[in-house]
């Protein structure tokens, strides 16, 4: 990046807006890295939480999208003691993580390290695209890299996707049984039994919860791999569940840098109902679902579910924010709440489910129909 385009992007970049979803972000990101130390009665939902993020140190993948937003900075003009604050803090955190150095710790280690290079990289390269596209773009460099890193370490007999596959497997089934212990721990106590004959119906969903959390985890018998075991749902659509998670720490680090930096590198986030992209990414989810369907493609399903979940969810995240557009803000508090009340009710899978339907729905229709268009732009609440 030139200093010419540098000066021009930090004087014209506007302000990021307002404090209170960062820091609600922030704490988020806290809870959910420190999900294996939650207390006994919640540690199936912290278990929900740890089988649904590849890399479980959250927290990590964001210091190191803050340490490349800071190098990034300091190549626009900024001073380079932050930047190589940043980078030094973001590398000790990396080396002292208490993870192993083989296996799935190597595999966190180097993710880490690949996202925040590529994401530099493509901040240098397309110093005036949004920070999605950027943050797109990132992750498929670093998809790369680290695929080419697995081929080297294929062995005979072996597909690509092999050794990382019964990696993952092993890592999610510890995460696994480590929450499972604690759940027991908790479910065979006298207090416990008293409550479930209290109230049975919320037993037999804690139940129900723990048979969900073996069968998305735990491996199946087959001749799906070199040692007959077919990888879980949820180890099968991880690359999917990584690069979203990567997606989400980019934009955390994003913002944080740009509350903590008086040098900007692009526009801040937006809202979330001002959340658009290329209409041509629909071709990724139509790719996905041509895969899953046509039984002469059966042996790339597996790549067709990754692309269904992963463009799914982002048109989800897009219909989220047209359904803000059209919900007055005095209308979001209770429109939350009521969720909150259809949980127990329910049951936490379909409101889920129900709410993913919704919000995927009106953001595929929103690439034809573009709801948003033409109505005034409702200002923002203040933060």
């Amino acid at each position: 990046m030139t200093g010419a385009v540098a000066s021009e992007l930090a004087a014209t970049a506007p302000q990021e807006r307002g404090w209170r979803w960062f820091v609600l972000a922030l704490v988020l990101m806290v809870l959910v890295t420190a999900a294996p130390a939650w207390p006994a009665s919640l540690s199936l939902l912290a278990g929900a939480i740890r089988l649904l993020l590849p890399v479980e140190q959250f927290a990590l993948l964001v210091l190191v999208a803050i340490a490349s937003c800071a190098i990034i900075g300091w190549w626009s003009g900024g001073r380079l003691v932050v930047a190589l604050l940043w980078a030094a803090g973001a590398g000790y955190v990396i080396w002292k993580v208490p993870l192993p150095f083989s296996g799935y710790g190597a595999f966190g280690r180097g993710w880490a390290l690949t996202l925040g290079a590529s994401f530099g990289l493509v901040c240098l390269v397309s110093p005036r695209r949004a920070l999605l596209m950027r943050a797109l773009g990132a992750i498929g460099v670093a998809a790369m890299i680290t695929a080419a890193g697995f081929t080297t370490r294929t062995n005979g007999g072996n597909t690509l996707f092999d050794g990382p596959a019964q990696m993952l497997s092993r890592e999610y089934q510890r995460r696994l049984g480590e929450s499972l212990q604690s759940w027991r721990s908790r479910s065979d106590t006298e207090s416990w039994r008293a409550f479930a004959q209290r109230f049975p119906e919320a037993a037999d969903r804690a139940n129900r919860m723990e048979n969900l959390l073996v069968i998305l985890a735990e491996p199946l018998s087959g001749a799906g791999s070199a040692r007959g075991l077919i990888p879980g749902p949820l180890v099968s659509i991880a690359p999917a569940l990584l690069a979203l998670e990567s997606l989400l720490a980019l934009a955390l680090g994003w913002a944080a840098y740009h509350r903590l930096s008086r040098v900007r590198i692009g526009p801040p986030l937006g809202a979330l109902r001002d959340v658009r992209f290329n209409d041509q990414l629909v071709w990724g989810l139509v790719v996905g679902v041509t895969v899953l369907l046509l039984p002469t493609l059966a042996e790339w399903r597996t790549v067709g579910a990754n692309l269904v979940c992963f463009f799914g969810s982002l048109y989800a995240f897009r219909g989220a924010g047209v359904l803000t557009w059209w919900i007055p803000d005095r209308l979001a508090v209770p429109a939350l709440l009521a969720l909150v009340v259809l949980v127990p009710i329910l049951g936490p899978v379909w409101v889920v489910i129900a709410v993913l339907a919704v919000t995927f729905s009106l953001g595929l229709g929103d690439t034809w129909r573009d709801f948003r268009a033409g109505a005034q732009p409702r200002r923002p609440s203040p933060r």
